[in-house]
């Protein structure tokens, strides 16, 4: 009996530990995290161009990463299947597909200033 009920709270310690995020909270939109990066290159002589990181610090594969764009604009082709509008101002990231645990996503844009994008949403790929 009370090797049994040792293995129902290691199971369930396990359980919390791995089912939290990197700072003990569930993944949600704080478990993603966008840095866009200044690469110095300009196009055109006078926009900018940035990379965008979007990283999933969750324990477990995210899809359907949505991210708040911000006003975003660009005067080069970003491939739509890595980023692309979903609802006006709010971004499809990796056309929705899984991204690992660790994983980065990234794209280049082109502007005269850097846009600030937020995580809005995102959905566990499976259990975790």
């Amino acid at each position: 009996m009370a090797t049994a009920l040792k293995l129902l709270i290691l199971s369930l310690f396990f359980f919390a530990v791995f089912s939290q995020g990197t700072n003990g909270q569930s993944c949600g939109a704080s478990s993603i995290e966008v840095q866009t990066i200044n690469t110095g290159a300009t196009v055109g002589g006078v926009d900018m161009v940035f990379e965008v990181e979007v990283k999933n610090l969750c324990p477990c594969a995210v899809r359907n990463v949505r991210l708040d764009g911000g006003g975003f604009m660009t005067t080069v082709d970003v491939d739509p299947s890595v980023f692309r509008s979903d609802d006006g101002a709010v971004y499809l990231v990796n056309g929705g597909e899984p991204i690992a645990s660790m994983g980065v996503v990234s794209f280049r844009y082109a502007w005269d200033h850097f846009f600030q994008m937020t995580p809005r949403s995102l959905d566990v790929d499976g259990q975790c």
